[in-house]
């Protein structure tokens, strides 16, 4: 039986708010120790292990090396099976070239 994807859990709903919040504020990600502040976590280790987790979900990205620059993921929207791509590469090769029927 498959499952879809774990829901976050509230810590991780409140990372993320602030990640949006300071993105929207100032135009870049926030720090650890202003996540921790933000959302009563007082151990750095514990908000790193937090955006880890958002990362591997592929939530969030880092531009840099520190998590102040990290971004918002775009959530890609919903496939639904049985439709095609209709796309202006639609089929064709990797080149654009029309594959012959």
């Amino acid at each position: 039986m498959s499952r879809g994807p774990r829901p976050l859990t509230a810590r991780q709903e409140a990372v993320m708010a602030v990640i949006r919040s300071s993105l929207a504020e100032r135009g870049h990600g926030p720090t650890v120790r202003e996540i921790g502040a933000r959302v009563g976590l007082s151990s750095t280790s514990s908000v790193a292990h937090q955006l880890g987790r958002l990362e591997a979900r592929g939530l969030i990205a880092r531009t840099g090396r520190d998590w102040s620059t990290c971004v918002l993921v775009e959530e890609q929207p919903a496939r639904r099976p049985g439709l095609r791509s209709r796309g202006p590469r639609a089929g064709a090769d990797g080149y654009g070239q029309r594959l012959a029927p």
